[in-house]
């Protein structure tokens, strides 16, 4: 399952930042090759052309091989892996958006029911002991069950990511882009709440991956197709 391309070694995330983040609004971010020009005031994420196909109602963006974001509802920002002063691998509140920011990048693993294990590079996002962790997992080997995660819909464009080992505990951010402790989060807590940020399903994949094979064939093997 956590095969999206080779592994990261804990030294290519970047460092954690310390300091107050800014609040991402009433400013042009560029996701992709589109200018976003407003935040939607209501759930902080962002809302353009692009976005209103590539939202959709929040649990259909949850489907194995889809990348993507999440956007604290909190912070503004999205969620995302760097390295904590001691050279562990944390998550926070507090990453860019788009799809230059690599390691807020999730991919999808659906295990029905609404459960997911969401990963970057062979890195999971995890509840263990009433923490969120980052949980490494190498190739091949079995995905602790700490980082299967159940999501809960708020409305259409939120989901929370709640513990399915850990009752009632679930991934929140602070305003600042902090942890917010899985002891203290519920559901219907802005704090747990995310906007999901479509990059790319495994349609999208497959149709890419049929144009480059179609650009690698010879003229003379082409034509024989047609």
């Amino acid at each position: 399952m956590a095969d999206n391309s080779q592994a990261k070694k804990k030294t290519d995330y970047p460092a954690q930042k310390p300091g107050i983040i800014k609040k991402i609004e009433d400013k042009l971010e560029k996701v992709g090759d589109v200018i976003q020009e407003k935040i939607e005031a209501a759930g902080n994420f962002l809302e353009s052309e692009w976005n209103k196909h590539n939202f959709g109602p929040a649990l259909a963006n949850f489907v194995t091989g889809a990348q993507i974001q999440l956007i604290s509802k909190a912070s503004g920002h999205s969620l995302h892996i760097v390295q904590d002063p001691s050279g562990e691998l944390i998550v926070e509140g507090k990453g860019d958006i788009g799809p230059q920011a690599w390691n807020g990048i999730w991919t999808v693993f659906n295990d029905g029911n609404n459960q997911v294990h969401l990963y970057n590079y062979n890195n999971f996002l995890g509840i263990v002991d009433g923490e969120t962790k980052v949980i490494h997992v190498e190739t091949g080997a079995q995905v602790p069950v700490e980082a299967k995660l159940q999501l809960v819909l708020s409305g259409e464009l939120m989901v929370s990511l709640q513990s399915t080992v850990e009752h009632g505990r679930c991934i929140g951010i602070n305003a600042d882009g902090t942890l917010l402790s899985p002891k203290h989060c519920f559901a219907s807590d802005e704090h747990s709440l995310f906007g999901i940020l479509l990059f790319k399903t495994t349609g999208q994949q497959l149709l890419e991956q049929n144009k480059e094979e179609k650009k690698d064939q010879p003229m003379e093997q082409a034509e024989e197709k047609k």
